[in-house]
């Protein structure tokens, strides 16, 4: 479509999958797939014995064929940038340089989300877009407080083997969230609640994940 596009992500196995989908260095093709048991590891909510062991085929696309055209290879400017959402595009050569930022099941997966607000707001152009879909689970959510935690020592002193990054968490409502970005500077065009999605979902185990997500798309103010 003649986009220019960054894709970004933390997570050491969502690297290495998207790496060998992307750059699988002509190890598999739709006409030459591989096959992988995604459920091999599970032993609860079976219906069979042989649910585990099934297997899905890789891939179904190459991704290379979906960017030629008829006239040769149509080489894109799509990269990906392994790390810390913040730490990579809170970096002033970032700022003003993007379009659309396009966010799925992720604000929530931050530390904090109104950081990660502000290092949107400040990377996008002025009128440029947020598009956003996912729930509110906040990843980071530290552990709760309890009646007797008096000081914020003492309840920081009862896990002492746990990532700082728990307990600056912020666990806002989405009605919370809104307000914030109109106080970054966003103006929110659109806003749909109780978008049913599901996450790795087994359509043969007895029990699966389902979110109701919202999804909006917001404006920066130019």
């Amino acid at each position: 479509l003649g986009y220019s596009v960054q894709g970004n992500d933390f997570s050491l196995y969502m690297l290495l999958a998207s790496d060998f989908i992307l750059n699988n260095g002509g190890i598999c093709f739709p006409d030459r797939q591989i096959s992988i048991c995604p459920w091999l590891l599970e032993s609860r909510n079976l219906h069979s014995r042989s649910d585990p062991i099934r297997t899905v085929r890789i891939p179904d696309v190459d991704p290379m064929a979906l960017l030629c055209s008829e006239h040769g290879v149509n080489v894109p400017d799509f990269s990906m940038a392994a790390g810390d959402f913040v730490s990579i595009y809170t970096h002033e050569k970032e700022a003003a340089q993007w379009d659309c930022v396009a966010s799925c099941f992720f604000l929530d997966a931050c530390p904090n989300i109104i950081e990660v607000l502000l290092v949107i707001h400040k990377m996008l152009k002025p009128g440029g877009f947020l598009i956003n879909l996912g729930p509110l689970l906040y990843h980071w959510s530290g552990p709760i407080l309890r009646p007797d935690d008096r000081f914020w020592q003492q309840y920081r002193d009862r896990y002492p083997n746990l990532d700082d990054r728990y307990f600056s968490s912020i666990d806002l409502a989405f009605d919370d969230v809104k307000e914030i970005m109109k106080n970054i500077g966003f103006e929110l065009l659109e806003e749909k609640g109780g978008i049913e999605c599901y996450y790795s979902a087994d359509q043969r185990s007895m029990m699966s994940t389902r979110y109701r997500c919202v999804s909006f798309v917001a404006k920066k103010k130019a």
